[in-house]
């Protein structure tokens, strides 16, 4: 069998992860905290494990940060974010504690003054009388004044998702401000953040669709809106979440995205790449003693009204030997050394139908200009099928891929369009074909090392 064990994303060595949590620059050193499950691979137990490093490139696996234990969390420490304030790294988090069947739900506070030993210093907020007890993922950040603000994700009394509001002089006391924005299609919001970008403000969110009776999840997505955060009167300008929203990934598995600012004031995101299902899950970790990695860290900027995701730019450091582009009858071929590699296509002939096939058919990619539509598919590890996602695109410019062990991320036109997908490996060794590229076009292979 072939390892699924990523080359150069992050993944624990045990377990599951799922949520990135945390994200912050502190005392020399990025931090990226998860949602871990060390004991098993399934969703039964969560606390936050820990990766740093200096550059965005190596990285360091910490262990645990912050584990269940008091009341108030026993039953998990949830998701949540970070913020460097006085000097201390503070991070704001759910938890979790069930009662006779009822989840209570509490926003928590655990500080650092030297990033190793953490302190936990309870509850700082709990869940206002409107919603329920699915009320989590506090995403914390700093007003142009002094005040801090956080919003969280949650479901109203209704069953309908929305995000809350809450405003702070400190970080331990804040007050509940209302609800910034709702829906009435989705039974749950996840994991929020609002930030400002290039003059404008962005709001991620969740939506989850959700069983009224057995309280079970469907798979969600991740979305974003623009608009105009109004500190004085703690209002966004955009409050409904079912309409003029855009999917910040078209592929198979993103979700749960956060975001933070680098030391020289760049917006990175990290998500969780995954969007499986149970089956697909034990399937997927069969014969592995992890499962679930995060996506590349990616470079945020507004583009014409349109977020744009680009691989952080360190990471381009990582482009190793260069591989030959094989020009045959039947079109283009390399051959990298491993299923760790970066291709780039830069194309004149905009209007010219092609096809990129990986691994002999694990996955493809087809771009078909009279139809004005990209299509991404894979092989399936649970079914004797081919999925797939496709959307519209009035041009495919370029178009780069960064393929690691088991997954692949696919940025279009410099992050115009962005799609993420794991991948079943069924050989070590990588296979790239290129059908119907123009003999001018711009192809460029390397091992990533």
């Amino acid at each position: 069998m072939v390892s699924k064990r990523q080359r150069y994303h992050l993944e624990p060595p045990t377990g599951l992860l799922n949520d990135p949590n945390g994200l912050s620059w502190f005392d020399g050193k990025y931090r990226i905290f998860f949602q871990w499950n060390r004991l098993k691979k399934d969703h039964s137990y969560k606390e936050w494990g820990l990766f740093t490093s200096r550059d965005l490139l190596s990285w360091q696996f910490e262990g645990s940060a912050l584990t269940p234990g008091q009341t108030y969390d026993r039953n998990g420490v949830y998701s949540g974010s970070g913020q460097v304030i006085g000097g201390r790294l503070c991070l704001f988090y759910t938890g979790n504690f069930k009662e006779d069947g009822r989840r209570i739900s509490s926003q928590c506070l655990a500080v650092t003054e030297d990033g190793r030993q953490y302190c936990k210093e309870g509850v700082i907020l709990r869940t206002p009388e409107e919603y329920t007890g699915h009320f989590r993922d506090p995403k914390v950040f700093r007003g142009k004044n002094s005040d801090y603000f956080m919003v969280i994700g949650g479901q109203r009394k209704n069953h309908k998702g929305a995000i809350a509001l809450c405003r702070a002089e400190d970080v331990r006391n804040w007050e509940y401000q209302g609800t910034l924005a709702v829906s009435e299609q989705y039974e749950m919001i996840e994991c929020p953040d609002l930030f400002e970008l290039d003059g404008r403000w962005v709001l991620l969110y969740n939506p989850q669709k959700r069983s009224i009776d057995t309280d079970l999840p469907e798979p969600g997505f991740s979305a974003y809106k623009l608009g105009a955060f109004d500190e004085a009167a703690v209002r966004f300008d955009h409050p409904d979440l079912d309409t003029d929203f855009a999917k910040l990934d078209a592929g198979f598995d993103f979700y749960a995205p956060q975001t933070f600012e680098t030391p020289d004031g760049r917006r990175l995101l990290l998500a969780w790449m995954s969007g499986m299902d149970g089956k697909q899950e034990a399937a997927f970790g069969k014969g592995e003693p992890n499962i679930h990695c995060l996506t590349i860290p990616r470079e945020l900027s507004l583009r014409g009204g349109k977020l744009c995701q680009r691989p952080a730019r360190e990471l381009y450091t990582r482009l190793g030997r260069r591989v030959d582009a094989v020009w045959e009858t039947t079109g283009v071929r390399g051959n990298p050394a491993g299923r760790a590699f970066f291709l780039k296509l830069k194309r004149e002939d905009v209007n010219r139908c092609f096809q990129i096939i990986l691994q002999g058919g694990e996955a493809a990619i087809w771009y078909a200009p009279d139809e004005r539509r990209l299509v991404v598919s894979r092989r399936s590890w649970t079914a004797n099928q081919e999925e797939r996602r496709e959307v519209r695109l009035e041009r495919l410019e370029e178009l780069e891929i960064w393929s690691d062990q088991s997954s692949m991320e696919i940025f279009v036109n410099g992050g115009e369009t962005v799609l993420s997908a794991r991948i079943f490996p069924g050989k070590e060794q990588a296979e790239i074909e290129l059908l119907g590229i123009e003999e001018n076009a711009d192809i460029q292979i390397c091992e990533i090392v």
